[in-house]
This record gives structure tokens, sequence and C-alpha cells, in this order.
């Protein structure tokens, strides 16, 4: 089960420090307390980052998944996530930084896939990845803009 998924989005934050926040990848549950447990780095090189995730979803009933995921920079501008286990093996995420006269644009294009034991649940987690991104880029942006 596929579902496609692309929204953006803008801020005032500057590009290169939106950037440096979202590949402290260790650091993200500072932006997603309740929903992120934690990440932790498994391998790292110049090019990629291995984490393993654990997320909680707390809905009708508090569900936790641990999930590893490969981050990439495709370029300056641009992060790829793939994810290479958990109930959302096989999703990508890419995610597009561009700096504007006002900030920054972020993009984002998932293409989401789920295991048959949570297809039912597309409608829920398709909702879920947009807020939770759209949360952690306004958090981060409201972190960097404290700092100035």
């Amino acid at each position: 089960m596929w579902l496609m998924l692309t929204f953006s989005m803008n801020v005032p934050a500057p590009i290169d420090k939106l950037i440096g926040l979202s590949e402290d990848f260790e650091n993200l549950p500072m932006f997603l307390p309740d929903q992120l447990k934690s990440v932790r780095i498994l391998e790292q090189n110049d090019n990629e980052t291995k984490t393993e995730e654990t997320i909680v979803f707390s809905t009708i009933i508090k569900k936790e998944i641990v999930q590893e995921a490969i981050h990439k920079k495709k370029n300056d501008n641009e992060l790829i996530t793939d994810i290479i286990s958990g109930p959302a093996k096989g999703t990508t995420i890419q995610t597009t930084f561009l700096k504007t006269d006002a900030g920054t644009n972020v993009s984002f294009n998932i293409d989401l896939k789920l295991n048959l034991k949570t297809k039912i649940l597309k409608p829920l987690i398709k909702k879920y990845y947009k807020i939770i991104l759209t949360a952690v880029i306004y958090k981060m942006n409201n972190k960097i803009l404290e700092e100035n």
C-alpha cells in the first residue's frame, strides 16, 4: 500500500540554520517530545547517517514503534530519508529547502509505503506525517528566531 503526500511551507528562519537543525538527528526529539521518544545514530559517514528512531503513537491505544532510516544529503538544499525497517519500510521522504526573500520555503515529497497491518491506518498516518513535519519545522523556526 503506497501513498504520495506533498506539501510545503514558508518560515522566516535562515536556510542554513534550518538545514543544520534538520540534520541534528539525535536532537530531533526535542522538537517532538510526545511523539519521538529517541533517535540514535547507528552509523555515520560524509554522505549518509543511519538512525534508529523510537516513535510513540498515542491515539486510542498507545503504540511504540522502532524503525531504522538512512538520511542522505542529496545536495546542499535537499535531504532524502529512506525508512529501511518498521511498518513504513520502503517510505522515502524528500525535504527541499529553498531560500526566499522572507526566509525559507520547506517542501516535502513523501512516498509513503505501509505494510498490510497498517494500511487501515492510512488516513490517520497521512494526516500524522503532515502535522508532525509541519510542527517540527515551526518549532525549529521558533528556536532559531529566539536565538537571534
